[in-house]
């Protein structure tokens, strides 16, 4: 098992870097808004590429250009938006559980599609919970470090690695089905009736069905507001007696521009909700950068059950993607000789390379050794 009683610094922070959990479910009547993780897709996949739990804290980054330095050998993953990492100055993967050796720094870019970038560390960020969670909510203050954005040389423990048989190897990775919120190219997200559906009339109803929006640039974790066709209420009726404000929630305030409801929603709010955007859809709607197009399919509350049940599925019980190319190598130790079959480099030197062999409880190592031969099975 990797030590992971240790810390990771911020060396850059980027535009906006948080940590961020499942968010304060339950804590809504408290007048507290949920947080959380934008791409829930995302940021669990990150925490089972590592062996965390799904409720394990990460980190958060707003368009990239962040970097960290890790002060002991490191199990780590990257997921969401499509950035270039570098660990060093060697490129790495996204989406595939990586090895960050003790005293490196680890880049990641500004995203070629998508916003929000997820990392992982095996032990979860080792921060205190406010009212069950870790997430940070800025606008109260609380969550995360010290209620705010994390900056250049934070410094944050690293929990322990958890116990089990669960500790995906270097190279693990998610199959393609399990990563399509930044990828896709579809500008349908698909919705159900929302709770004031009938506050609308046919006309307005159809001109919100039939209509493209556009991301505005005043879209954030608070929620993603929609530049196109007004959506009147009946009446111009839009306000209603407050009620639960929920993540996906389309509500229409006076100026019937659309807005999507996200993480940093109030927990109440006080404009008619058309309609709701199916959880299995929430992650390409978060990671849509301002200017996309938007367009919205009404479907039955029992097809939006089904579609979440398949991506939860997904996202939790399908299985990763173990390595499947190895080099056969050996090398010694205190005159004692180890052969092992180590995870396929992603850059290879003169032959030589620097890699990680876990011996389980026996003992932890980073060694220089001369490849052999290669394999794949």
């Amino acid at each position: 098992m990797l030590s992971s009683k240790s810390n990771v610094e911020v060396l850059t922070a980027g535009s906006r870097l948080t940590i961020q959990d499942l968010g304060r479910r339950g804590s809504q009547r408290f007048g507290v808004s949920v947080s959380g993780v934008l791409d829930l897709q995302a940021a669990v996949l990150a925490n089972r590429l590592v062996g965390n739990p799904a409720s394990s804290a990460v980190f958060e980054s707003l368009f990239g250009g962040m970097s960290l330095v890790f002060y002991a050998d490191t199990k780590i993953a990257i997921t969401g938006a499509e950035v270039t990492v570098d660990v060093d100055g060697h490129t790495l993967p996204i989406w595939e559980t990586l090895i960050a050796p003790a005293n490196s720094v680890l880049n990641i870019s500004v995203p070629s599609a998508g916003l929000y970038a997820y990392v992982a560390v095996a032990g979860g960020l080792d921060i205190p919970s406010v009212l069950g969670s870790r997430s940070t909510h800025a606008a109260s203050g609380i969550g995360g470090l010290d209620g705010r954005a994390l900056a250049s040389g934070d410094i944050l423990p690293i929990g322990d690695e958890t116990d089990g048989d669960v500790r995906p190897s270097a190279g693990t990775t998610c199959p393609d089905v399990m990563v399509p919120a930044c990828r896709e190219t579809d500008q349908r997200v698909r919705v159900t009736a929302g709770p004031q559906f009938d506050a609308f009339d046919d006309g307005a109803k159809s001109s919100f069905l039939a209509s493209n929006f556009t991301i505005s640039n005043l879209t954030d974790r608070q929620g993603a507001r929609l530049d196109g066709a007004e959506i009147p209420a009946i009446g111009g009726k839009h306000d209603i007696v407050s009620d639960p404000a929920y993540m996906g929630a389309v509500q229409v305030p006076a100026d019937g521009k659309p807005i999507i409801l996200l993480a940093d929603r109030q927990p109440t709010g006080g404009y008619a909700k058309i309609a709701s955007v199916i959880s299995a859809n929430l992650p390409s709607v978060v990671q849509k950068a301002p200017g996309s197009d938007i367009a919205f399919e009404l479907i039955e509350v029992e097809q939006a059950q089904e579609l979440a049940r398949e991506f939860n599925n997904i996202i939790l019980d399908a299985p990763l993607q173990q390595p499947s190319h190895t080099y056969s190598t050996h090398f010694e130790i205190a005159g004692e000789t180890y052969n092992v079959h180590l995870v396929r480099p992603t850059n290879v030197s003169n032959g030589d390379e620097i890699v990680y062999v876990d011996f389980g409880d026996k003992t932890e190592i980073v060694a220089t050794v001369e490849v052999l031969e290669e394999s794949s099975h």
